[in-house]
């Protein structure tokens, strides 16, 4: 689960990664997994929040479309191309949509796609640091 979260920017996946492998310690009473790896855990993680959301800001903060702006202006284009396309139809649906709100978004589409491509990447970072420290758990704790 908390893998699954490294994902979001809102919710610290490592932070329950962490937690994870705090309780199992705590519950074995640290025999098969340490309090060092726990440091180690700890390190990992206040690295991967501390310095996602320091990328995240340095990476788009020239930018001159807000980083809420362009995930928001997506989501929304999809459901609105969805909603019509349901209401009018596949092919009508989708002419429709792209005529009336398609032609707002084709002047920011490059700044938008920048944009999200850079919260992917700090994404991506945060997923890896998470793998990590899924695999130190796993190590210590089965081998």
């Amino acid at each position: 689960m908390g893998l699954f979260f490294t994902l979001s920017a809102k919710i610290p996946g490592t932070l329950i990664i962490l937690t994870g492998g705090a309780v199992y310690g705590a519950y074995t009473d640290f025999i098969t997994f340490s309090p060092w790896k726990i440091y180690l855990l700890l390190v990992l993680s206040v690295v991967s929040e501390l310095g996602g959301r320091i990328l995240r800001v340095t990476l788009t903060d020239k930018c001159e479309i807000s980083r809420s702006f362009s995930v928001n202006s997506i989501v929304c284009h999809l459901g609105g191309m969805l909603a019509c396309t349901a209401l009018l139809g596949s092919l009508s649906g989708f002419l429709v949509w792209q005529l009336v709100a398609g032609k707002t978004l084709v002047p920011r589409n490059d700044t938008i796609l920048q944009i999200l491509l850079r919260l992917a990447g700090v994404a991506g970072i945060r997923f890896l640091f998470g793998c990590v420290m899924i695999a130190i758990i796993h190590i210590y704790i089965f081998m």
